[in-house]
């Protein structure tokens, strides 16, 4: 169980980076980066950002009710709550 949220948290972690699995090189400059360029996220990825973080907290709780519901019914409280 915890590794399934480990794996999912690595998969929010790559979405974050855009999408690669290492840290691209660090790049020195000479000039400051100008506001509105590629280093920046946009609009899309953000709200994908967000969606894909959403989709894995709605997860991770479906999960968590998964895991309480089992161990009650084998402890023999299997009542359902609903």
């Amino acid at each position: 169980m915890r590794s399934l949220l480990l794996t999912l948290c690595a998969l929010l972690a790559v979405c974050a980076a855009g999408g690669t699995a290492t840290a691209a090189p660090a790049r020195a400059t000479a000039r400051p980066v100008a506001s509105g360029t590629a280093a920046e996220m946009s609009g899309a990825q953000a709200v994908g950002l967000v969606l894909a973080g959403g989709a894995i907290l709605i997860i991770a709780g479906q999960l968590l009710r998964l895991r309480l519901r089992i161990r009650r019914e084998r402890q023999g409280g299997g009542t359902d709550d609903h």
